[in-house]
């Protein structure tokens, strides 16, 4: 055997040199993993805007291949002849970042197809509708938005719908496409902190809205109202931070029993929501103004139920639309004691759609309420509509394609868009029913169900408020 000048055989140097590579290799095999790992989970939290079912999970599939197909259709039928119209949500984050569960961007996303499907079937002048969908959770806008900005021409992608609650997240999606002039169409958007935006509108109402159907439901249920109010301490989240403002702005001094506080980013909010409950308890207070995300409302209630002093004087708990994310069944009630009741004001209900009466026009119901294919609940008999996303959202979207409408047999741009959706010309017969668009995008006349929430995570339908102005709003035809 010959040896090398080191004085080792060649064979075993061989061998030696050749462990060495196979350990580089292996080492680089490693560094390239963790390399595509990581970019595999940048493509995951910042999928661009797309109608792949497949990019934003499972619970997502049937929904997103329904807008692929309906998408195939426009593009092979009207190629010339359509414009685009991006739905956003917040597809990536914690839930106490983005305040919406899966369920309710899933219900979102029905309701937006719901609408493009009705728009390109109805015979009416081009434009058609085509959907693309993005995230702008917490994570992913950025991507999102250079996305957008490289195919909007392209694309003709003129408006933009969804959007997601009144977080900070959100604030920077509107702000960025507010500066680029985009057409914008919010769906669940109550915080009055967010206007105005140009081109912003909204189709939800307002939290100062809510506070006032509020009270005036508070007042019906103890005309010797005493409240207390219990508020989120947390002031960058815009919706608990206006919700509280306006519930304390409403009261009058001889209504108001104390105001109470927790912070919900803090390790344990439940504990200091159970010290708030006792101390209710203990008081004067007959009625419970909650002025906070619904995630952290279950451990007020159940503080509320263990005090025999509460449940004796039937205490009320009142609070706006975020109770929604509640209204699912549960595998264990909420609360204990069902002589604590409590009432939020929703952004739209099931029974807005099936009722006989109400506010809603019929060829609106028929959406939602039919034997048709295209109706809601044919295309989807096992979803609940009682959380009225699917519901708003259409109407958001349907908001956009009445903007898009006005400009029958032309392309319009995103600035024309803008310029309609806010110039207070829009009246719409949507699900939620009849609402006018005021000059700088906000509703007006809206129609505001109230709802009773059971510990079991049923809502059902109780009463319909109206916003102040709603009497001088005509309501519309069509």
């Amino acid at each position: 055997m010959s040896r090398r000048t080191d004085g080792l055989p060649v064979k075993d140097s061989f061998r030696r040199g050749r462990r060495r590579r196979r350990i580089a290799l292996g080492a680089s095999l490693v560094v390239l993993a963790l390399v595509a790992a990581v970019v595999a989970v940048i493509t995951l939290r910042s999928v661009p805007l797309t109608d792949d079912p497949t990019a934003f999970g499972d619970d997502l599939t049937e929904v997103m291949e329904r807008i692929r197909r309906e998408n195939a259709e426009v593009e092979r039928k009207h190629p010339d002849a359509h414009v685009t119209i991006v739905a956003l949500l917040p597809m990536s984050g914690e839930v106490s970042e983005i305040s919406m569960s899966r369920q309710t961007i899933r219900h979102g996303l029905q309701g937006i197809y719901l609408a493009q499907l009705w728009r390109n079937r109805l015979e009416q002048a081009p434009p058609y509708i085509r959907v693309l969908v993005g995230s702008n959770g917490p994570g992913d806008w950025a991507a999102t938005f250079a996305d957008l900005e490289r195919r909007a021409a392209g694309e003709r992608i003129v408006a933009v719908t969804g959007l997601g609650a009144s977080t900070e997240s959100t604030r920077r999606s509107v702000a960025d496409l507010s500066e680029r002039y985009y057409g914008m169409s919010a769906a669940v958007i109550t915080s009055d902190e967010f206007g105005p935006f140009k081109g912003l509108a909204r189709v939800a109402p307002l939290n100062s809205d809510q506070a006032k159907a509020v009270l005036r439901l508070a007042r019906h249920i103890n005309p010797k109202l005493r409240a207390t109010v219990v508020k989120d301490r947390n002031r960058d989240d815009s919706y608990s931070k206006t919700l509280g403002d306006h519930f304390t702005r409403e009261l009058t001094d001889k209504e108001v029993e104390e105001t109470l506080t927790f912070d919900a980013g803090a390790g344990s909010p439940g504990t200091v929501l159970g010290l708030n409950a006792e101390r209710i308890c203990t008081s004067e207070a007959n009625t419970v103004l909650y002025a906070g995300r619904a995630d952290h409302l279950p451990a007020l209630m159940a503080g509320l139920s263990r005090h025999a002093e509460c449940a004796d004087r039937g205490i009320t708990v009142i609070s706006g639309d975020d109770v929604a994310e509640l209204a699912r069944p549960v595998k264990q009630p909420m609360w204990g004691d069902q002589a604590i009741r409590l009432f939020f004001t929703a952004l739209a209900h099931s029974e807005g759609v099936t009722q006989t009466g109400g506010p809603v026009i019929a060829d609106m119901k028929k959406r939602f309420d039919d034997v048709t294919p295209n109706a809601y609940n044919v295309l989807y008999p096992k979803e609940p509509l009682d959380d009225g996303m699917a519901i708003v959202h259409h109407d958001a979207m349907y908001l956009a394609i009445r903007a898009v409408e006005k400009f029958a047999g032309e392309l319009p741009t995103g600035r024309d868009i803008a310029s309609v959706l806010t110039s207070g010309t829009l009246t719409v017969a949507g699900a939620s029913g009849p609402f006018t668009i005021g000059d700088g995008g906000d509703p007006v006349g809206k129609n505001i169900p109230v709802l009773q929430l059971g510990p079991d995570g049923s809502a059902t339908f109780y009463q319909w408020a109206q916003t102040a102005s709603a009497s001088s709003v005509p309501r519309p035809g069509a």
